[in-house]
């Protein structure tokens, strides 16, 4: 085995391992944006216009770009939810040009106030149930890494 044969395998890891931390990231912002999206006005907020549901979404940022992201699908007459999301997502790229990052977002700019002012739960549970399970996600995705080096 050459040096050049060892800088090729070592570069199909590194490419295996982003691909699979990706996917974990990916995965877990799919169960953060269902979890948010999918409750009720009991659990949540009522929506009147459908716009803050419509502004949530996630994405996958690797060096200053958006990888992986949601759909925004619109709810009621919720187009400007939609496209809010859209654009913060695109917005948040360049803080995190020097790394690998899953963002949730509402991005309606009254989100804040529907959970400080109205005692509602827009993204609070959900970013906890994240926090205490992302470590979980990124081992199978390192155990699904392993594998597929394995066979290499």
């Amino acid at each position: 085995m050459t040096i050049d044969d060892l800088d090729a395998f070592f570069a199909q890891c590194k490419q295996i391992i982003y691909e699979e931390m990706r996917n974990a990231l990916s995965k877990l912002g799919e169960e953060c944006v269902k979890r948010v999206r999918e409750r009720g006005a009991e659990e949540s907020w009522i929506d009147r216009t459908g716009n803050l549901r419509s502004s949530i979404g996630y994405a996958v940022y690797e060096s200053g770009r958006a990888v992986i992201q949601s759909n925004f699908y619109v709810v009621k007459d919720g187009s400007l939810g939609q496209s809010t999301g859209q654009q913060m997502i695109d917005e948040l790229a360049s803080l995190y040009a020097n790394t690998m990052a899953l963002v949730v977002v509402a991005a309606m700019e009254y989100a804040d106030e529907v959970e400080a002012l109205s005692n509602k739960d827009v993204l609070a549970s959900t970013e906890l149930w994240a926090k205490g399970v992302v470590e979980e996600y990124l081992e199978l995705g390192m155990q699904r890494a392993a594998k597929r080096i394995d066979s290499l």
